[in-house]
């Protein structure tokens, strides 16, 4: 049986047209359990990788590639409750210091 794959992304985005849900907030323990059987990181921003990783206890890499998940496939992510200035990039301390929740996207058709 094949595992869908689990990424880690740092905003709620659909990566194509399908079917989807969107549960949360997720706490930081039950994100840990979801990590355990393993994740591939579409994070972009090093201040969200660390957070992440302070976050799942585990090291997240930036890697700025783009998904296109498929159904079945789900996505941890980490969401921002307020909207950045344009061209803001937040490091970690502002990250944590901000208003932020986890998330699980799944692509269900």
């Amino acid at each position: 049986m094949i595992v869908p794959t689990l990424y880690l992304l740092n905003s709620p985005v659909l990566t194509g047209y399908g079917d989807w849900r969107f549960e949360g907030p997720i706490a930081p323990e039950a994100a840990q359990t979801l990590v355990a059987g393993g994740f591939v990181s579409a994070i972009g921003h090093s201040g969200a990788a660390q957070l992440m990783a302070a976050l799942l206890g585990r090291e997240v890499s930036v890697n700025r590639m783009t998904v296109a998940m498929q159904p079945g496939e789900r996505a941890l992510v980490l969401r921002l409750l307020e909207r950045l200035p344009e061209g803001a990039v937040l490091d970690t301390a502002a990250l944590e210091a901000s208003r932020w929740e986890l998330g699980l996207l799944t692509r269900t058709a």
